[in-house]
């Protein structure tokens, strides 16, 4: 009964966990230069992006580089019906007392994730590699950091993931314990289920 309980309360938080990341912040940049000492921000929600955008995109446009625009990033579009489809999995495997029930939700987010960083690691590459060649300042292409410090022409770059990422990650690693407890249990009653079924069939016969 104890171990019902562990597996459903974990199995519920992770599912919180996931839902809670809709409206949290997934991942952020903060640009610092001369000009802007105190830094300019751009922070991406799955369902938005907010900060210092007019004045990033005015750099942007010196320097030959893409607007940011969230109709850009059409993954914004996947992300909160992705995020909502694997909480209700998780929650729904709390109740149902079977291995694979939880391995859904960590398949799901284990491909989430992969998509999430491809794509992420795509966008980044588009918009430091599709650069205008009649732009005012000239940069050779490069491509933004996905987490950490950058130098880009005079500007200094500082990326990092947020809670929006790191709870589905928890999440994830909370599923997964959950699994590797249910593959244990279910290894360790198969004896006993081959030994229900020659007590049944002694002999083997179909019937």
């Amino acid at each position: 009964m104890q171990t019902n309980t562990l597996r459903t309360g974990l199995l519920v938080t992770a599912a919180i966990l996931v839902a809670a990341s809709i409206f949290l912040p997934l991942w952020g940049m903060t640009l610092v230069s001369v000009q802007y000492p105190e830094g300019l921000r751009m922070v991406v929600y799955p369902t938005k992006i907010v900060g210092d955008i007019t004045e990033l995109n005015l750099l942007n446009h010196y320097i030959g580089m893409a607007e940011i625009d969230e109709d850009f990033f059409v993954e914004l579009d996947a992300l909160p019906i992705l995020f909502g489809a694997i909480a209700v999995m998780t929650a729904a495997a709390a109740f149902v007392r079977r291995w694979w029930a939880s391995a859904v939700p960590l398949a799901a987010m284990t491909g989430t994730a992969i998509y999430g960083f491809w794509s992420m690691s795509r966008r980044l590459y588009q918009f430091g590699h599709d650069l205008d060649p009649n732009a005012a300042i000239k940069i050779e292409p490069f491509t933004p950091p996905m987490i950490g410090e950058h130098v880009i022409a005079q500007f200094g770059t500082y990326a990092y993931f947020s809670w929006g990422t790191i709870l589905p990650a928890v999440a994830g690693g909370i599923v997964a314990y959950v699994l590797w407890r249910d593959l244990q249990e279910h290894r360790a009653a198969a004896p006993g289920r081959r030994e229900l079924g020659l007590l049944r069939n002694p002999l083997g016969v179909e019937g």
